[in-house]
């Protein structure tokens, strides 16, 4: 699935570039100036034997000679071809390594020095590359980078500097290699939880078989004689005259449900945290990398939908900010999770507070019959009751409501702070009532049917796939 989302590699013919549309893109390397600089030092004794004024003007000129000769035997940057190629697909907050090419026709070996016109969005921008260029031989190099930031972005041109043999002279070029990249939220779950993941979902489908409940659901079964008491609804009017009975119809509980995945784009969304992650190259090493909590939650519908694709359900999604940001259907398959992960790609937090009532509306045209509903959003602190508390509710009349709320430990650890001042003292008696307020919201929702789990960001994926699962093992849906 990774190697789809791959950008494609491209390349492109290399120009001139400089002033006058590249007629004047040379330049004199640090090892001509230096020797230039090394001819003036013969002016001193000029001050003494004058004649060393002719040597020091023969040594710039042989230089400069030198320097010219070394220019003319530049090939022209059309005999240069450059390529850029994403080994990984760009995710966010993994390193990616990307290899840059350089071909050329030219019979002698160049010093070729790359800059390529990175996005800021992938940290760290690279420095200037070298590689030596055999005539007709791909030369290459790699480097990595990690994305800050999900979405689309664009790549510049490839900047080359080229040297001859005398590495006195270079010559200026560029190659179009300008491309539209998209960074995707995390893909992956980690092998010990994808392992144990599959292996409760087998889990349950077992514990189902041997339940085996017929009669109830709407997913046929098996054709029976009919009995007394069975609604004329289910009979099935083909097979009775067919066999000249009359033949109910018998169903089974539907063993592939419809799950939406709902993302709350608004301005809480836009909560930043830190999260530590392991370098690529050094297992050992870690970074920190600042996220959004919209970013991990994003991580976490991915992660979702390939839970529920893989226990034989159909995910769909949902997230909306003021409006609707993206919405796609209950599918399932490979070529719906690639949809999947590119709607995620392109989601973005909103600075105002998000229509929860709106989306719920939305969602209850969208989603007829029953369903579960997934829903990580963040209950507002107001002094009026949260939106997304009465849309919850008004949902759980007709689907089975998980609400994943995430929460902030901080609150915790400055409600159990000894202030030290008038202003910690109110810092702390704040921490103290939000979570107040919280518990009481949570306990309304419950008594209305909505189930209710609190984690943090950093660990709403594993909380959210568990308590999937969880459904699914007690047959709530």
């Amino acid at each position: 699935m990774i190697q789809t989302l791959v950008p494609p590699p491209i390349e492109a013919p290399a120009k001139p570039h400089g002033p006058l549309k590249g007629r004047l893109g040379w330049a004199l390397t640090p090892r001509a100036l230096t020797l230039l600089v090394a001819g003036c030092l013969l002016a001193v004794p000029a001050f003494f034997h004058p004649r060393w004024i002719v040597a020091m003007l023969v040594w710039d000129a042989l230089v400069l000679a030198l320097a010219m000769l070394d220019a003319i035997l530049l090939p022209t940057p059309a005999a240069i071809t450059a390529g850029r190629r994403f080994d990984e697909s760009p995710v966010l907050g993994q390193s990616t390594r990307i290899t840059l090419s350089v071909t050329h026709t030219a019979p002698r070996i160049l010093e070729v020095r790359l800059t390529d016109a990175l996005h800021p969005y992938l940290d760290p921008l690279p420095a200037t590359h070298t590689l030596q260029a055999f005539p007709r031989d791909p030369a290459q190099t790699s480097f990595t980078v990690t994305p800050n930031t999900r979405g689309d972005i664009a790549l510049g041109q490839l900047f080359l500097r080229y040297r001859g043999t005398l590495q006195l002279a270079e010559r200026w070029a560029v190659a179009n290699l300008e491309q539209k990249i998209r960074v995707y939220p995390p893909l992956e779950r980690s092998p010990e939880n994808s392992a144990l993941y599959l292996l409760r979902i087998r889990q349950i489908a077992l514990q189902k078989r041997r339940l085996h409940l017929r009669g109830i659901g709407r997913e046929f079964e098996s054709l029976r004689e009919y009995q007394r008491g069975d609604e004329l609804r289910n009979v099935s009017w083909t097979a009775t005259a067919r066999r000249a009975k009359v033949i109910t119809r018998e169903f089974t509980t539907e063993r592939s449900q419809q799950v939406w995945i709902v993302l709350d784009a608004g301005r809480l969304s836009r909560t930043a945290f830190e999260l530590r992650t392991k370098a690529a190259q050094t297992s050992e090493e870690s970074s920190t990398l600042q996220l959004t909590q919209l970013d991990q939650a994003s991580g976490a519908a991915v992660a979702l939908a390939q839970t529920v694709m893989q226990a034989g359900d159909k995910a769909a999604l949902l997230v909306y900010g003021r409006s609707i940001q993206q919405q796609l259907p209950p599918a399932s398959g490979p070529a719906h999770l690639r949809q999947f992960i590119d709607s995620l790609a392109q989601i973005r937090p909103e600075s105002a507070e998000a229509a929860h009532l709106a989306a719920a509306a939305r969602l209850k045209h969208l989603q007829r019959r029953r369903s579960l509903v997934l829903w990580i959003t963040e209950l507002a602190d107001t002094a009026r009751r949260p939106e997304v508390v009465d849309a919850a509710a008004d949902l759980a009349r007709r689907h089975l409501v998980l609400l994943i709320l995430l929460i902030h430990p901080e609150l915790d650890t400055l409600a159990r702070r000894e202030p030290n001042s008038v202003e910690e003292m109110f810092h702390s008696a704040a921490a103290v009532e939000v979570p107040e307020r919280r518990r009481e919201l949570i306990v309304r929702l419950r008594a209305q049917g909505v189930l209710v789990v609190e984690t943090t960001a950093g660990s709403v994926q594993s909380d959210a796939i568990n308590e999937y699962l969880e459904i699914k093992a007690r047959g709530l849906i």
